[in-house]
């Protein structure tokens, strides 16, 4: 059998004007146009829909066993369309984001506060993960999209930079160091370090400088979070490599952010996605906003407090 929304609507339509004329007219086609949907109906379903005088239509038995089914076949279709229209234009649907540590204590905060007053519809799933976990969270589709950063090139992924984020030394006001506009890798080694653990790309881009600047930094204590590396930091236990980015969001009272230099270390923070899949109407409304919130983090240098 082969109906079609067309014919049901025309049927329905009929059904209630009771008038092949008015029916025709409110669907803006003429009378004979009308007539055939009605008789090609009636034809898939092997019986008479409707009885036809001179004045007026009325439906047969038939007609009046149908046509619940219709409407509801009609309504159900019209529901389909409307979450479908919304989902197209991100007014509902679910999104699920990964992103890491770091950023979700800085950048994704402003960027969420956008989405959810532009797009309240939208459900938001979060995945926080640590950057050797963050890209596993995209690549087997846990999320859709990430906000963070690729440690290593990857046919898989398409990642987009939005932002440059150096990585800092922040040292206690009396820390022999903090008299100084800028510090060394060689100079950190000789004190005491709080580090984030090798699974943070805060961890690995550090050893990275530090290898090339000829010296190993030896962590006193390793930890998974920032906050409380820099509450050590505070108490005096000592130095702490961290995001600039990270910082900005935090009191930094008794405690000072140097460049750490020879070499400097950046990470590129971006938009992270499975480069074979076409984003979700959301999943495209957030990278829209995080590329808009992203030209309010400039490169520039860290936080001195």
């Amino acid at each position: 059998m082969n109906i079609t929304v067309r014919q049901l609507r025309a049927f329905a339509l009929g059904a209630e004007l009771n008038s092949f004329s008015e029916a025709a007219g409110r669907m803006g086609m003429t009378q004979p146009g009308y007539s055939l949907l009605i008789r090609q109906l009636e034809e898939e379903i092997g019986m008479a829909l409707f009885r036809r005088t001179t004045r007026r239509v009325e439906l047969t038995e038939a007609g009046r066993e149908i046509l619940q089914s219709a409407h509801h076949t009609l309504q159900q279709l019209d529901e389909t369309c409307r979450r479908a229209a919304d989902f197209r234009d991100a007014r509902q649907g679910t999104l699920n984001l990964a992103f890491v540590p770091s950023v979700g204590c800085s950048v994704l905060p402003p960027i969420l506060s956008r989405f959810t007053a532009a797009h309240p519809g939208i459900k938001l799933v979060f995945q926080e993960a640590q950057a050797t976990a963050f890209a596993e969270r995209v690549r087997s589709g846990q999320a859709e999209i990430g906000l963070g950063l690729l440690l290593q090139a990857d046919g898989v992924f398409s990642f987009e930079p939005l932002m440059r984020d150096c990585l800092v030394a922040l040292l206690q006001t009396q820390h022999p160091l903090a008299a100084r506009p800028t510090v060394t890798w060689k100079a950190l080694a000789r004190f005491n370090s709080i580090l984030v653990t090798n699974q943070s790309s805060v961890r690995v881009h550090a050893d990275r400088a530090a290898a090339a600047a000829g010296v190993e930094i030896e962590p006193t204590y390793v930890l998974d979070s920032l906050t409380t590396a820099v509450g050590m930091v505070r108490a005096g236990l000592g130095y702490a490599v961290l995001p600039s980015l990270a910082l900005r969001s935090m009191a930094l009272g008794g405690m000072v952010a140097r460049m750490v230099e020879q070499p400097r270390a950046w990470r590129d923070i971006g938009l992270l996605t499975r480069s074979r899949f076409k984003l979700s109407p959301a999943a495209a409304a957030f990278a829209a906003i995080a590329r808009e919130v992203a030209t309010d983090y400039s490169e520039g240098g860290p936080p001195d407090r």
